[in-house]
């Protein structure tokens, strides 16, 4: 046992519904755990109803103070007990005081709240904003996952740069090896994932649809998990526009029907105004649907034909795409899918793993 470095996670997200960074949370670590390496993990969390594995817990009030608390102290509590080597805070956030003897990794996945303030509330921009800025000053080390993430963090908070190493997400293999099954949705249709509309540029394909009969003999489906108020702001857009029997708003979907609905849509569009990585848009291109998305941030990094990127900005230039993926010839559209699905390949949770215990060893 002498020889085995303890990491502890705060993994008290994981307990969110199974998207963005609980997802990450989720399929990192289920690799690290199930791979062969010198490295325990114990997992910090308010709650133990999901687990990925070796998992502490200290209740805290359900609200935000509660997770602050958490977060910002407890966490502490649980370094010292469980006699922690490493502490990696998967998502933005480090314990407010540094123990002696331990080192502090942390992931940043975007800044967002900075860069787009306006899509998050008041409290949640200081409470990011503030203790974000004391989590990168004691981390030893900073991942980030994307090169468009990093050059954030440099250019927002003055980070040197060799103290920031950028470790790609990986994509599911479920979306490379899966299995064709019966369509669910039978129109044909365009689809998109949201979790927040405006963020995602959402309204604008919508605009663009309403205007353009070619669009309309399409249906628009659009999935994701979106709060209520949302909600309610994107029904009154789509009635609005005239699209109340043009569009399909799913809500949440499982992996399953997110291979049905990329395996059969006649492309996926994610005109996003800002991402930290972007898992849709790998995971469309593993489900060979051909992919529509912006020229920003980290979505130039992982779109290999820059042809079907787009400025989310331009309502003329997202028409103009999507008309012209619409009347892509097969020739062209197969040799667009094929290249995108051996892109897509390049991105594997198994690499990630691999990043990530280098970056643990190296710190020991």
């Amino acid at each position: 046992m002498a020889n085995i470095v303890k990491v502890g996670i705060n993994s008290r997200i994981y307990q969110q519904e199974n998207t963005g960074i609980p997802y990450y949370i989720k399929c990192l670590y289920d690799n690290l755990v199930k791979s062969q390496n010198d490295l325990s993990f114990v997992f910090f969390q308010t709650d133990g109803s999901k687990r990925i594995g070796d998992t502490k817990v200290i209740k805290v009030f359900k609200n935000l103070l509660g997770t602050l608390l958490f977060d910002i102290f407890f966490v502490n509590k649980l370094i010292r007990k469980e006699q922690i080597n490493i502490f990696h805070g998967p998502a933005h956030i480090l314990p407010f005081f540094k123990r002696e003897n331990v080192k502090y990794v942390l992931t940043v996945h975007d800044l967002a709240f900075l860069i787009y303030p306006k899509h998050y509330n008041k409290i949640f921009n200081f409470y990011y904003k503030y203790f974000l800025k004391r989590s990168l000053r004691i981390a030893d080390i900073i991942i980030s996952v994307s090169e468009s993430t990093k050059k954030d963090i440099i250019k927002f908070y003055k980070i040197p740069d060799n103290k920031i190493k950028v470790v790609y997400s990986g994509i599911n293999s479920i979306f490379l090896n899966k299995i064709r099954k019966e369509r669910i949705v039978k129109e044909n249709y365009f689809f998109s994932i949201t979790t927040s509309p405006k963020r995602k540029n959402i309204i604008s394909v919508l605009e663009v649809m309403s205007n353009n009969a070619e669009l309309k003999k399409y249906k628009y489906l659009i999935a994701g998990l979106i709060d209520e108020n949302q909600l309610a702001e994107l029904r009154d857009v789509i009635e609005r526009l005239g699209l109340i029997n043009d569009v399909i708003l799913w809500g949440y979907a499982n992996e399953d029907q997110l291979i049905n609905f990329y395996e059969n849509a006649e492309f996926f569009i994610y005109p996003s105004f800002y991402e930290g990585f972007g898992f849709p848009v790998l995971e469309a291109m593993a489900c060979e649907c051909p992919v529509i998305t912006s020229c920003n941030s980290s979505l130039i990094e992982i779109t290999p034909n820059k042809n079907w990127l787009v400025d989310p900005r331009s309502l003329k230039d997202i028409s103009d795409k999507m008309i012209n993926m619409i009347k892509l010839g097969e020739r062209e559209r197969d040799e667009l899918i094929s290249s995108n699905y051996s892109f897509s390949k390049q991105f594997s949770w198994d690499k990630t793993a691999e990043a990530y215990i280098k970056v643990f060893r190296d710190l020991l």
